[in-house]
């Protein structure tokens, strides 16, 4: 598998060894704010939409953010909007 980076939101392609649960396609207003806190799972954001910003990066539609299992954090809608899949993962180790 492929490492991405270090830093906690990476900005690239993704890869997903095993998703716990189905995607959910979420629309947020302009300025909306969606928390994630003490999650044991990596989140993976693909925004389709609009904009938001994920620790401290603005992410366009056709990005997507990774953000690593045990890290607090926000999503929040640019001024259009924010329309984005949502998707928990974890790797297995076999």
């Amino acid at each position: 598998m492929r490492t991405l980076a270090t830093d906690p939101v990476v900005i690239d392609t993704i890869t997903i060894t095993r998703a716990a649960a189905a995607p959910e396609l979420i629309r947020a207003e302009a300025g909306a704010e969606r928390r994630w806190e003490h999650h044991e799972a990596d989140h993976h954001i693909v925004v389709v939409a609009g904009s938001c910003r994920v620790l401290g990066h603005q992410v366009y539609a056709g990005a997507s953010a990774y953000v690593p299992a045990g890290t607090d954090h926000t999503v929040k809608a640019g001024v259009w909007g924010c329309t984005f899949f949502s998707l928990a993962s974890t790797h297995d180790v076999a």
